[in-house]
């Protein structure tokens, strides 16, 4: 059975790192033994940045997205790379942080699209609120709407999706598409979200609503 090939010390990633940027800098193509070498460190760190990604967003198609605009973005970015950690240590920095921007984004679209005004103490709550647990609220405080409706809210408030697309997935035929739909449960929603969340009240990771 062949040996399995040495694993780099960090000075020694980091070495190879600034070989490989001072090619890039000078305009010049990275030689192609240096270039394998560098593809297998992002190689190697890409099941730790795709886990960071899952674990925040829970969702494995965004995660998908997220892990590859993550290793997208440490290579352009190569060149800040101080060689204080790993690079996938670096990689899974970059991955949280895209991913809680996603997450903070979707919660944030209650307030963007007029349910919940940004001071609205139940914003506040469903924010802090765990995704499964963001999910469950939405998913009651639907339960009355039309089919279309819960359908229009869930791809909306929960997989984040932007309004033109919920149009082509739903077959919406009118001018104003899922904005429509959308603005037609608004008022019903943002109160049986508010009572929801008044019902729950101190859950383990819940805050008091005031009235």
């Amino acid at each position: 059975m062949p040996d399995r090939p040495r694993r780099r010390t960090n000075e020694e990633e980091f070495a190879l790192i600034q070989t490989c940027c001072a090619f890039r800098d000078a305009g010049e193509p990275i030689p192609p033994e240096l270039a394998a070498e560098l593809g297998a460190l992002f190689e190697d760190a890409q099941r730790r940045v795709y886990g960071v990604c899952v674990k925040l967003t829970g969702n494995p198609e965004i995660a998908r997205e997220l892990c590859q605009e993550s290793l997208l973005t440490g290579y352009r970015k190569l060149g800040e790379f101080r060689g204080e950690g790993r690079l996938s240590t670096w990689l899974y920095g970059i991955a949280r942080g895209l991913s809680s921007n996603a997450v903070r984004r979707k919660q944030d679209l209650l307030s963007e699209d007029g349910i919940l005004e940004s001071g609205d103490p139940s914003l506040g709550v469903i924010s802090a609120l765990r995704k499964t647990e963001r999910e469950a609220v939405l998913r009651v405080a639907s339960q009355s709407l039309p089919p279309i409706e819960r359908e229009a809210i869930y791809l909306r408030y929960v997989e984040g999706l932007p309004q033109d697309r919920i149009t082509d997935l739903l077959g919406l035929e009118s001018s104003s598409g899922a904005r429509g739909l959308l603005q037609s449960s608004r008022r019903h929603l943002k109160k049986a979200l508010r009572a929801e969340l008044e019902r729950l009240g101190h859950g383990s990771s819940f805050f008091l609503v005031t009235r």
